[in-house]
């Protein structure tokens, strides 16, 4: 009888009974769901803000030895603490961090069914961080609206014209936000003193003052000093110290640390900010009020806005973000569809540093924006670049080419990749990520057209594909694609 279903199996595989070979079924691949990654746009509003967020690169080295330290002593310019054991209802807290006054106290945190450390635990460690300081940390804010700072060394990593203009635009990018004047003095008295400082060094008033490691950035004072010192043992990309400089002046004016991940005062440095967050934005005002803008007299700049929508020929890529807002790209610029006809903005004003001609861009991984060109991938969580990015495609996707004309996100956490006329399956899960059978031809999947120009896995739950003016919907139970759809009747409310 065995033998009989093995033939009749057999028989069924070769007459093509199937719609199309199991192994290249987007939907067959089986993963258990408590080990999904949330990649369902559904369910955003269960997702904390302040979780750690993922980082697809392989975890630092931290051994269990240096995770087994339970107390050591932390020194800010003369001013000690020591870490104590704290347990809670579940968790032996080893891990975590607290704020004792003003400076950051680090403790590590342990599961107590494992007794080991996690891949996110490991990073965090290892993650380089601020080393905020407690000199004269009488005021909340400065008393006066108008401030100056003077540049008294540079980093040596960094240029000095360069680190000049970084300084000053990361002064600017708070002030534009409050009542605030801040400039730079070249000689004589200033409010607040920018340096490069060795490891020993003092502050402005002679006291010893120290980094603690080589891992901490920087620190700075709160008003009314405002000091900032960069750490010497450092070096510096162009990207790291202007996102460390933003979040130190964010102490130089009165603000803390804070447990939000997504916040410029977060102490461990995990991401690139360019800008200030909305959430630090509010806590600056709350301090020093809102600076009162003027309607603008000229109109924007041509460059700064594109064509409008209803006017494109073909579209770049097309993704969902994690609000459930839909985008379309088209060379350097971005469409609102939530609009009726929307004229493009500029790409990098929305995702900064992010080039136009994306290739593909898809919501993966912790609600994240992925964005490939070419051969590199850059990735964003709550539109900040994240730090190290942009990287070689196939570090972050072994197994995948580069130059993809789309990718679609499966409900199973796979990756359904497609290059002109092949295709390449994704899993996260398996070793290799991508099997020795792909590419295959997109043909597997019936009247799939071949040189597609995006695809979307959206939050209405139906697949769809695009090429030029038109959009293609699958249907998922047999792998089977509709007609060619004009994008009026769906997408462009023109």
């Amino acid at each position: 009888m065995v033998l009989l279903a093995v033939l009749t199996v057999l028989q069924c595989l070769s007459k093509f009974c199937l719609p199309l070979p199991v192994y290249i079924n987007p939907e067959s691949i089986i993963i258990k769901p408590t080990l999904l990654l949330n990649n369902n746009i559904g369910d955003h509003s269960d997702v904390d803000s302040n979780d750690f967020p993922t980082d697809p690169r392989a975890p630092p080295e931290v051994t269990e030895q240096d995770a087994s330290v339970r107390s050591y002593k932390l020194r800010h310019c003369g001013i000690s603490s020591y870490l104590q054991h704290l347990r809670t209802e579940n968790y032996v807290v080893l891990f975590t961090v607290v704020l004792f006054g003003d400076y950051l106290a680090r403790i590590w945190i342990f599961e107590p069914d494992s007794g080991t450390l996690d891949d996110d635990t490991r990073r965090l460690i290892a993650a380089p961080r601020c080393g905020v300081a407690e000199l004269n940390a009488v005021d909340d804010k400065w008393t006066k609206q108008s401030l100056t700072f003077r540049i008294s060394s540079y980093p040596g990593s960094i240029t000095n014209g360069e680190a000049r203009r970084l300084i000053t635009q990361a002064f600017n990018e708070w002030t534009k936000h409050v009542p605030l004047s801040i400039s730079e003095v070249m000689q004589g008295e200033a409010d607040i003193y920018v340096s490069d400082e060795q490891e020993n060094h003092q502050n402005r008033l002679g006291s010893d003052c120290r980094f603690t490691s080589n891992a901490t950035l920087a620190h700075a004072f709160y008003p009314q000093v405002g000091d900032i010192h960069y750490n010497s043992g450092r070096s510096y990309t162009q990207d790291e110290f202007f996102s460390t400089t933003i979040h130190e002046i964010g102490h130089s004016l009165g603000l803390d640390h804070t447990n939000s991940k997504t916040s410029i005062m977060f102490p461990f440095h995990i991401r690139y900010h360019t800008e200030i967050p909305p959430e630090d934005r509010r806590a600056l005002q709350a301090l020093y009020g809102v600076r009162k803008t003027t309607s603008p007299t000229t109109s924007p700049r041509s460059e700064t806005s594109g064509s409008y929508l209803c006017s494109l020929d073909r579209i770049d890529t097309i993704l969902n973000d994690a609000q459930g807002r839909t985008y379309v790209l088209a060379g350097d610029y971005y469409y609102d569809l939530d609009e009726r006809n929307p004229q493009g903005r500029q790409i990098s004003s929305k995702w900064p540093k992010l080039p136009g001609g994306m290739d593909v861009a898809f919501m993966y991984r912790n609600n994240k924006t992925f964005f490939f060109k070419r051969n590199r991938v850059w990735v964003y969580a709550n539109n900040q670049l994240e730090a190290g990015y942009p990287k070689p495609i196939r570090d972050d996707f072994p197994g995948l080419p580069n130059n993809l004309n789309a990718v679609f996100v499966t409900k199973q956490g796979s990756l359904l990749a497609i290059r002109k006329k092949q295709y390449w399956f994704y899993n996260p899960r398996k070793r290799p990520q991508v099997g020795k059978e792909f590419p295959r031809l997109v043909y597997d999947f019936k009247d799939m057209p071949s040189n597609l120009n995006a695809a979307l896995r959206h939050t209405d739950g139906i697949s769809y594909f695009f090429k030029d003016r038109s959009f293609y919907i699958m249907n998922m139970k047999d792998y089977t694609v509709g007609p060619a759809t004009p994008m009026e009747q769906r997408w462009f409310e023109c």
